[in-house]
């Protein structure tokens, strides 16, 4: 349909929502991290989650960010040679800005499942290779997932689609499994924390498949309009909420760390 060929204004709407959501909520995010002292990485690196955020937003929502894929056929009939042209409108710049944020995401939740992980030699290999592991997984997830988005033959579309959600399967088994063992041997609030991140994560990182899939993208079950619109709401979710819920549990986590060190002297005294 013509209509998805183009950027229309329901479509721009959108898109500066996005920008001027991730825009505010890395203001927010760098707000709420003052203080953190040894854990400042964790709001540094969701602040910077939402900055690559607003800037792919507003490069989508300046038209600069999207491209029309086409593919040409020529049939030879009886009556001569007849052409069929097809094309679609792709937001690559959502896939670049995917590519360098959820690595991000990722390790912002690793950071709070491994934080207490020993350091020996054995242990440090082990908690490198499962962050090399989950991130790699995660990098092809999104490429993969690109490589379809650029495809035109049904096949070829969806054996990429096919071969992003293996990856993505891989993300969750090591977040699931090795990673979320690690922060529950830890306990207590670091416990909760770790789970609550993982259900947010988990929950809106298995929508982004299903929207592929019913998507310009996939079948063209809905319109791009649709489309563009779903994906910035789970995208500010995803991206400000995760930081937000991660920078106020790290804090309250360091908060209660530092009462309970100032405690302990006091009690040794009496």
């Amino acid at each position: 349909m013509l209509e998805d060929l183009t950027i229309t204004s329901h479509q721009e709407t959108w898109l500066w929502i996005g920008t001027i959501g991730m825009a505010l909520g890395a203001i927010a995010i760098l707000a709420l991290g003052r203080g953190l002292g040894n854990h400042a990485h964790h709001a540094v690196a969701s602040f910077f989650v939402c900055a690559i955020a607003a800037c792919f937003y507003l490069l989508m929502a300046f038209g600069q960010g999207d491209l029309i894929v086409t593919a040409k056929d020529l049939t030879l009939t009886p009556e001569g040679v007849v052409g069929t042209v097809e094309a679609k409108l792709v937001y690559f710049a959502r896939y670049i800005d995917w590519v360098i944020t959820t690595p991000l995401l990722l390790i912002g939740l690793l950071g709070v499942g491994l934080a207490a992980v020993n350091q020996a030699g054995e242990a440090v290999r082990e908690r490198t290779g499962l962050v090399a592991g989950v991130i790699g997984a995660d990098i092809l997830m999104i490429v993969t997932g690109l490589f379809g988005a650029l495809s035109l033959d049904s096949t070829h579309k969806y054996i990429w689609f096919a071969v992003s959600c293996v990856f993505f399967l891989g993300v969750l088994y090591v977040v699931w499994g090795p990673v979320r063992a690690s922060a529950k041997a830890q306990g207590g609030e670091i416990a909760a924390l770790y789970d609550k991140l993982l259900y947010i994560l988990t929950v809106l990182w298995f929508i982004y498949p299903i929207l592929w899939l019913l998507g310009t993208e996939g079948t063209e079950a809905i319109s791009l309009n649709a489309e563009v619109t779903v994906f910035a709401i789970i995208d500010l979710l995803a991206k400000v909420g995760f930081g937000l819920v991660l920078v106020t549990g790290v804090k309250k986590l360091s908060s209660a760390g530092e009462k309970a060190s100032a405690a302990a002297p006091a009690a040794a005294a009496e």
